[in-house]
């Protein structure tokens, strides 16, 4: 309410200011008062091109604009000094009814009477303004067009490897409008050192974006914010925070201690942080199922709509090897098998490899000493309550036997039943921000009594090309539509981390269109 009030004296001191100097300009005063118009009529004053209110629409960028405006009009007036600049933008609320009605004359465009030279700046200032067009620049191009990202773990091995560095576009999809568009620029969700939030949500926008010239298709390369992301455990990021709830309840019981909760003892261990969706934690995967696809995988092969699914050249599955004695170091590195464990039985390793790998193995030790791994069907080991959707009561599903389910799309209607439940409150509650409780068998949402729900937005089913390490919708469910970032571009750099210096460039990969030769561009999936 404070922030409110605080808010609507700054934007009415703007307007009344903006009311006496339209008039002294021979502008009706009222426009002062119409969104839009009076950011046009206050361009001409200025001598700005009237075309540039629209960055208003822009959030993030509409901040600079405004402050833009704010201290073109200051200098106008012939306030040169970073002080007065200062207040024209920090206290415009009072600042400009001052510059109105106190007659401060009106010199003219730049500061200067028209027919002289345009002042010169100092070279501080000349460097400001530099940077600051450089940020709004850069922040108009992160935000709408493209962004960098890099790769940081082998989920997605061998396809895209740790150390590439690749462009997202942001326009193949439609770019998002910011959640929340006060932030500082080039900081995701953290200033470094600093360990403090680089964003503000005393603005808080909905889910909107910018159309887009496709939409995601199976087996694009796609990034999106973590779903699961929404609360943090800030000592551990590395683990979600879902996660280290069930483990504390596996470990607690669900009462938990004589009067504290498992809730109540990860709360204690850990700093907890909500984000909003737009500073959640960024994840590339391969999109293998769009809305309405049913997806199933039976002995670690995945199957879409009852097919065998496109299985990227390069991807990775696990295989157990029985090489009859232990292997030196330089095997690996001459193989470029980069994710393994070693020596769990005398001369028995088990390799993360592509199928060609696989095959070349089978040929020089033996066809029947390279065998896949699968994890079984129901078998109590397996019975992990971190599998989607964390519920061990109707579900005994692992990452190599997984499903029947079916991707979730906007209007489909779901029954809700003890079953069903722990597939879709999630969706319900958190994504969709219904609110919901249940009384024994009855599912109460908004208030209303209920057994069925209308989906109200797409989603997406991600996974890794590095199946069996790879942190993915098998373990966290449906990737919202609102979640989506951006379609993996191409690769503009790529540096072997474990390479020595003569190495550690992959020229082969640079400037590598991703889609195309990792993934096709026809969004077919069976082979």
């Amino acid at each position: 309410m404070i922030f409110l009030s605080i808010t609507a004296l700054y934007m009415l001191g703007i307007r009344l200011g903006a009311y006496r100097i339209f008039q002294q300009h021979g502008i009706a005063g009222w426009k002062a008062f119409v969104p839009v118009l009076c950011s046009m009529e206050w361009q001409k004053i200025i001598n700005k091109p009237s075309w540039w209110t629209w960055m208003l629409l822009i959030p993030g960028v509409n901040l600079f604009y405004v402050a833009g405006q704010l201290t073109d009009m200051a200098t106008a007036h012939g306030k040169h000094s970073f002080w007065h600049h200062f207040a024209a933008v920090m206290f415009a609320g009072f600042y400009f009814p001052w510059l109105a009605f106190s007659g401060q004359k009106f010199i003219g465009p730049g500061g200067v009477k028209p027919g002289q030279p345009p002042l010169q700046r100092t070279v501080v200032r000349e460097w400001i303004d530099a940077i600051v067009f450089a940020v709004v620049a850069a922040t108009i191009i992160r935000t709408f067009v493209a962004e960098a990202y890099t790769i940081p773990t082998p989920s997605m091995e061998k396809t895209l490897l740790v150390g590439d560095f690749l462009f997202v576009s942001k326009f193949h999809y439609g770019a998002r409008i910011p959640n929340t568009p006060l932030a500082i620029p080039f900081f995701h969700h953290t200033i470094p050192v600093l360990n403090i939030k680089s964003y503000s949500e005393a603005i808080k926008l909905p889910y909107t974006k910018l159309p887009g010239f496709q939409k995601v298709k199976r087996n694009d390369m796609v990034v999106f914010n973590f779903p699961a992301g929404d609360t943090v455990a800030l000592e551990r990021q590395e683990v979600s925070y879902y996660d280290i709830l069930r483990s504390a309840k596996m470990e607690l019981g669900e009462q938990g201690l004589p009067g504290i909760s498992p809730w109540q003892v990860v709360r204690q261990a850990f700093t907890i942080a909500a984000r909003p969706v737009d500073k959640r934690e960024n994840y590339i995967k391969r999109c293998v199922a769009v809305p309405g696809d049913s997806l199933e995988i039976i002995n670690g092969i995945l199957f879409i709509n009852g097919a065998k699914a496109y299985e990227p050249e390069e991807y990775q599955t696990t295989w157990q090897l029985n090489s009859g004695s232990t292997l030196s170091p330089s095997f690996f590195s001459e193989n470029n098998i980069t994710d393994r464990t070693e020596n769990f039985e005398a001369g028995k390793y088990l390799l993360n490899l592509p199928r060609h790998k696989a095959a070349e193995f089978k040929k020089k030790f033996g066809a029947g000493q390279v065998n896949r791994f699968i994890f079984p069907k129901n078998k109590d080991q397996d019975k992990i309550a971190s599998i989607y959707p964390n519920d061990l009561k109707f579900y005994h599903w692992n990452i190599d036997n997984f499903g029947p389910v079916v991707v979730p799309y906007a209007g489909m209607v779901v029954s809700l039943n003890d079953s069903t439940w722990p597939r879709f409150e999630r969706i319900i509650r958190v994504y969709e921000g219904n609110e919901v409780r249940r009384e024994g068998a009855k599912f109460i949402i908004n208030g209303k009594e209920t057994d069925t729900y209308e989906v109200k937005m797409n989603y997406y089913w991600m996974m890794g090309d590095n199946r069996h390490n790879s942190q993915d919708s098998r373990f966290w469910g449906f990737v919202p539509e609102d979640h989506i970032v951006g379609k993996a571009w191409f690769i503009w750099l790529s540096i072997d981390q474990q390479a020595d210096i003569f190495h550690k460039l992959r020229w082969w990969r640079i400037f590598s269109s991703i889609h195309g030769r990792w993934a096709p561009e026809d969004g077919k999936f069976t082979r």
